[in-house]
């Protein structure tokens, strides 16, 4: 089968006007909407790389420290690769935490005794420091939570609160990165 070139180039697809004015709409659809292509992140004085010390952990949750620290570490590492430092003593920031609570509540029963749903609410507090000590940024008391399907399997339930830890320091991860890097 042979192609007529000049019949393929006389419209037989979309013409180039119309997909321009379809992705300039979009474009602009999306702006309006608060999105925003993600450009250098900006540190406060030049500053080029974080060590983001492991958080302390003041709650009986075990390994919670580490699920929380490894959040922050990931979502920093996501959106940029070199601003994480590997070393404190070289890094130009430190970023502090203390992880004040995990709270579960009870947000619905299934019968007079028994849970259906439960909510786990994570707290915490961050700070950024220079090497001299001085604090440069602080969020206080930064929560989120998120609920979850209770059942009678004690150690599905254990899982399942454990997940939804991981998520809420997720969110709080992004939250962070997003204060932190708004306010400079």
């Amino acid at each position: 089968m042979r192609l007529n070139r000049s019949h393929a180039a006389a419209g037989s697809g979309v013409p180039i006007a119309a997909a321009a004015a379809f992705v300039a709409a979009a474009m602009a659809m999306l702006m309006a909407c608060g999105y925003r292509f993600q450009g250098p992140i900006q540190l406060p004085g030049n500053a080029r790389t974080i060590y983001v010390e492991t958080f302390q952990n003041r709650t009986n949750q075990d390994g919670l420290e580490v699920l929380v620290t490894n959040a922050i570490v990931f979502e920093f590492t996501k959106r940029s690769e070199t601003i994480i430092g590997a070393d404190p003593s070289t890094a130009d920031l430190l970023m502090r935490g203390v992880i004040r609570s995990l709270d579960t509540q009870t947000v619905s029963s299934r019968r007079k005794d028994a849970a259906g749903e439960r909510r786990v609410t994570l707290r915490l507090d961050v700070q950024l420091v220079q090497a001299d000590g001085r604090v440069i940024w602080e969020a206080k008391g930064l929560s989120d939570y998120e609920a979850y399907p209770v059942t009678d399997d004690k150690f599905e339930n254990e899982q399942r609160e454990r997940r939804m830890a991981a998520m809420v320091a997720t969110r709080i991860a992004e939250r962070i990165f997003n204060r932190f890097t708004d306010d400079f």
